[in-house]
Protein backbone atom coordinates (compact mmCIF):
# COMPACT_ATOMS: atom_id res chain seq x y z
CA UNK A 1 0.00 0.00 0.00
CA UNK A 2 1.60 3.36 -0.84
CA UNK A 3 1.26 6.60 1.35
CA UNK A 4 -0.53 9.82 -0.12
CA UNK A 5 1.36 13.11 -0.26
CA UNK A 6 0.02 16.43 0.45
CA UNK A 7 -2.04 17.58 2.71
CA UNK A 8 -5.18 17.26 4.80
CA UNK A 9 -7.14 20.73 5.62
CA UNK A 10 -10.15 21.28 8.12
CA UNK A 11 -12.51 23.57 7.61
CA UNK A 12 -12.57 25.81 10.65
CA UNK A 13 -16.28 26.08 10.85
CA UNK A 14 -16.06 21.71 10.80
CA UNK A 15 -13.84 21.89 13.33
CA UNK A 16 -16.18 24.16 15.10
CA UNK A 17 -18.85 21.71 14.58
CA UNK A 18 -17.07 18.57 16.15
CA UNK A 19 -16.35 20.39 19.22
CA UNK A 20 -19.94 21.68 19.58
CA UNK A 21 -21.26 18.31 18.84
CA UNK A 22 -18.58 16.00 21.39
CA UNK A 23 -19.37 18.82 24.46
CA UNK A 24 -22.74 17.86 23.73
CA UNK A 25 -22.37 14.02 24.29
CA UNK A 26 -20.92 14.77 27.36
CA UNK A 27 -22.50 13.65 30.95
CA UNK A 28 -24.16 16.74 32.82
CA UNK A 29 -24.73 18.88 30.44
CA UNK A 30 -27.88 20.78 30.24
CA UNK A 31 -26.97 23.17 27.14
CA UNK A 32 -24.67 24.98 25.74
CA UNK A 33 -24.27 29.05 27.31
CA UNK A 34 -23.32 31.95 25.19
CA UNK A 35 -20.07 33.28 25.02
CA UNK A 36 -19.11 37.50 24.68
CA UNK A 37 -18.23 38.94 21.49
CA UNK A 38 -14.81 40.32 21.85
CA UNK A 39 -11.97 38.66 20.05
CA UNK A 40 -12.32 37.63 16.29
CA UNK A 41 -13.07 34.03 16.75
CA UNK A 42 -14.95 30.94 15.35
CA UNK A 43 -18.18 30.78 17.18
CA UNK A 44 -20.52 28.29 17.50
CA UNK A 45 -23.35 27.43 19.56
CA UNK A 46 -21.78 28.09 23.39
CA UNK A 47 -18.00 28.08 21.70
CA UNK A 48 -15.27 29.92 20.27
CA UNK A 49 -12.14 28.79 19.09
CA UNK A 50 -9.34 31.20 18.26
CA UNK A 51 -6.85 29.13 16.05
CA UNK A 52 -3.30 30.42 15.76
CA UNK A 53 -0.02 28.74 14.63
CA UNK A 54 0.82 27.62 17.93
CA UNK A 55 -2.21 26.08 18.14
CA UNK A 56 -6.20 25.79 19.45
CA UNK A 57 -7.52 28.07 22.09
CA UNK A 58 -11.06 27.01 23.10
CA UNK A 59 -13.38 28.43 25.13
CA UNK A 60 -16.92 26.82 25.76
CA UNK A 61 -19.78 28.48 27.57
CA UNK A 62 -22.15 25.71 29.41
CA UNK A 63 -25.80 25.48 31.42
CA UNK A 64 -25.45 22.16 33.79
CA UNK A 65 -28.06 19.84 34.54
CA UNK A 66 -28.84 20.12 38.73
CA UNK A 67 -26.84 17.62 41.22
CA UNK A 68 -23.82 17.55 38.11
CA UNK A 69 -20.43 17.87 40.33
CA UNK A 70 -19.20 20.81 38.40
CA UNK A 71 -15.51 20.40 38.68
CA UNK A 72 -15.89 17.08 37.11
CA UNK A 73 -18.03 18.39 34.44
CA UNK A 74 -15.64 20.99 34.01
CA UNK A 75 -12.56 18.26 33.54
CA UNK A 76 -14.72 16.31 31.29
CA UNK A 77 -15.14 18.97 28.91
CA UNK A 78 -11.80 20.04 28.60
CA UNK A 79 -10.82 16.12 28.04
CA UNK A 80 -12.95 15.57 25.39
CA UNK A 81 -12.63 19.45 23.46
CA UNK A 82 -8.54 18.32 23.59
CA UNK A 83 -9.15 15.34 22.29
CA UNK A 84 -11.29 16.39 18.93
CA UNK A 85 -8.70 18.85 18.61
CA UNK A 86 -5.92 16.59 18.84
CA UNK A 87 -7.07 13.56 17.23
CA UNK A 88 -9.61 14.70 14.72
CA UNK A 89 -8.25 17.79 13.61
CA UNK A 90 -4.39 17.06 14.51
CA UNK A 91 -4.37 20.57 15.86
CA UNK A 92 -1.97 21.69 18.71
CA UNK A 93 -3.76 22.71 22.12
CA UNK A 94 -3.16 25.66 23.77
CA UNK A 95 -5.82 26.19 26.13
CA UNK A 96 -9.45 24.58 26.71
CA UNK A 97 -11.31 27.44 29.28
CA UNK A 98 -14.85 25.97 30.33
CA UNK A 99 -17.14 28.62 31.90
CA UNK A 100 -20.18 27.15 33.72
CA UNK A 101 -22.50 29.89 33.30
CA UNK A 102 -25.58 28.22 35.17
CA UNK A 103 -27.30 25.55 36.43
CA UNK A 104 -30.56 24.37 34.90
CA UNK A 105 -33.60 24.67 37.77
CA UNK A 106 -34.52 21.11 38.67
CA UNK A 107 -37.93 20.01 38.14
CA UNK A 108 -40.53 18.67 40.20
Amino acid sequence: MTQATGTVFVAPHVLTHLVVMAIREVPGIARLGSGPRTRPTLRGEGVTLQIEPEGVSADCYLIALPDTNLLDLGIAVQATVAAVIQELAGLAVREVNVYIQDVEAGHG
